[in-house]
């Protein structure tokens, strides 16, 4: 099985003129978290879906990674999530891929999603962002940015990748022009789940012990 980074993305609420994918957390970039996560799992090949300034990212990869079995596409035009993932899986045989938002660190079980072998939404809890208030007696209770019950998506997803080339056009989105049009499996994760989308998100996961 193959896995796909989508990793073309700038690092503008991030405070930062580098690739969001080269952003520094906890010591190393952000999509070196991802890579080295998926290389622990047992994937056979990584694909970097690249944009915006490609050229820094690859060449983190090969002083960091010269000998490991990651490749890369790179987008001459935003083609959005949709356009980016076919044009990378391109350079993909793998009958099944993971395919992962750069920014979306998760402990995901790649494993047991291999397991499902069909197309398939990875979920999970978010985290509110503020603090919640509830009314007791007239006054005031707060809950510190609990943990909600509601899912929402992780940002990894695992497609048969047959299937998913029918549905990729050349340019959009995933969330917009791809999934309202096909079945997709659920799998719920419970586990750890940190979006990086902005500094403060940064800050909060140079925290966590992760």
């Amino acid at each position: 099985m193959d896995a796909v980074i989508i990793a073309g993305g700038k690092g503008n609420r991030m405070e930062s003129d580098l690739p969001k994918a080269l952003v520094v957390v906890k010591g190393k970039p952000i999509v070196a978290h991802q890579i080295d996560y998926l290389l622990k799992s047992g994937i056979n090949k990584i694909i970097l879906a690249l944009g915006y300034k490609a050229d820094l990212v690859i060449k983190l990869i090969q002083s960091n990674y010269p000998n490991e079995p990651i490749d890369y596409t790179i987008e001459k035009e935003l083609l959005g999530t949709a356009g980016g993932l076919k044009l990378a899986l391109e350079k993909s045989d793998a009958e099944h891929v993971v395919v992962l938002n750069c920014d979306d660190i998760t402990d995901i079980d790649i494993s047991k999603l291999q397991q499902l072998k069909e197309n398939t939404i990875c979920i999970t809890h978010p985290q509110l962002q503020f603090g919640r208030i509830h009314e007791k007696n007239g006054y005031a209770v707060f809950e510190e940015k609990p943990m909600l019950k509601d899912w929402v998506s992780c940002g990894w997803y695992l497609f048969n990748r047959a299937d998913i080339l029918k549905h990729l056009p050349s340019k959009g989105m995933l969330e917009y022009d791809v999934f309202p049009k096909i079945r997709l499996r659920i799998f719920r994760h419970e586990g750890f789940w940190k979006p990086l989308n902005t500094k403060k998100d940064i800050l909060e996961f140079e925290k966590i012990n992760f």
